[in-house]
């Protein structure tokens, strides 16, 4: 297949170890986007000692939405929160009116701004309780979300449906369990005002690896998405990009070390220019000096701030990483 892209390998990453601080709720982080590799998104506000994952944007770029999961593997419960920009200023999150009660995760944004999609334990019935992820929505209208609505049986199933995105077109793109092969990476057709049964993506993407938390360009040319358990993999998952050539979508492509890195990266979303790149990752890059004993200070220190191991949101100029590649050029 054709090479759309040249990924420019080796990471210039240099991470100052700093105390954590909570920063002024009503702080700005409307500062340029790196130039080519990723760094901590909006420190101290979004990007915590906490556990953040999966950032989405309203279509007027006025609201963001993200999830805070606890620490723990056997319990695991993730909660929605929303950020506004009021004024010029970013609030101080809190957590979305339609979370807080069940395990809520990866909101997305419609193109148009009318609904927020979102993956949830929450019972379809009242008083059934239920363990896996299913896709379930909100309306959006005069800045207040409705309650939520499932999504229906035809997209989710007895497995978990997860990272769900909604091109221009109306088709959903989620990832699934698909037999044998681990998770896929879906398309639920939207078609005659409903969603079709979803059907795995077309072409070499999917393989007998994992593929999920796919991000689709609204207009379906390209797709970013996390692969495991690959070959070419830095950490334990990679972000990848896989272009869309008349329902074909190719085999992905690793976007590389100024990216990537030798941790978890996943769950993928654009800026709405499509310039930059926003994306979950696990780095745990403090220092612990062994030439002196620390002290309790500057050890809790280190377990406070952002880059502790867990979830943080990094942002990078995706131009800058993939070069000419014909993302941009309805944007350009």
């Amino acid at each position: 297949m054709k090479t759309h892209t040249t990924i420019i390998i080796g990471l210039l990453f240099s991470i100052m170890s700093c105390k954590y601080k909570v920063k002024n709720s009503n702080a700005s982080y409307s500062s340029p986007s790196p130039v080519d590799s990723a760094t901590l998104f909006a420190d101290g506000l979004i990007s915590s000692r906490l556990n953040e994952y999966n950032l989405t944007f309203s279509p007027d770029g006025n609201i963001r939405l993200y999830t805070i999961a606890n620490n723990t593997s056997t319990n695991r419960f993730y909660t929605i929160f929303i950020t506004r920009k009021e004024q010029g200023r970013w609030t101080k999150p809190q957590i979305a009116s339609f979370s807080g009660q069940f395990s809520d995760a990866d909101p997305f944004f419609d193109p148009i701004g009318k609904k927020l999609y979102f993956i949830s334990t929450r019972p379809i019935t009242t008083g059934v309780s239920k363990s896996d992820f299913d896709i379930w929505y909100v309306d959006y209208e005069n800045e207040k979300f409705s309650l939520p609505k499932h999504l229906g049986n035809e997209v989710n199933s007895m497995n978990d449906e997860l990272y769900p995105t909604v091109s221009e077109k109306g088709n959903l793109f989620f990832s699934t369990e698909n037999g044998s092969k681990g998770y896929d990476l879906m398309v639920s057709r939207y078609e005659k005002h409903k969603f079709q049964r979803p059907v795995p993506l077309n072409g070499s993407i999917n393989t007998t690896k994992t593929e999920f938390d796919a991000f689709v360009s609204p207009d379906e040319s390209f797709i970013i998405y996390t692969g495991m358990n690959y070959a070419d993999n830095h950490g334990s998952g990679d972000l990848y990009l896989s272009f869309n050539k008349g329902g074909f979508w190719g085999k992905g492509k690793n976007l590389g070390n100024k990216v990537n890195s030798s941790d978890m990266d996943q769950c993928p979303m654009l800026s709405n220019d499509r310039k930059t790149l926003f994306f979950t990752s696990f780095r745990d890059s403090q220092p612990y000096p062994n030439d002196k004993p620390m002290t309790t200070d500057e050890y809790l220190n280190i377990l406070n701030s952002a880059l502790n191991g867990l979830g943080n949101i990094f942002w990078v100029d995706l131009r800058q990483v993939i070069g000419a590649s014909g993302i941009y050029k309805q944007s350009n």
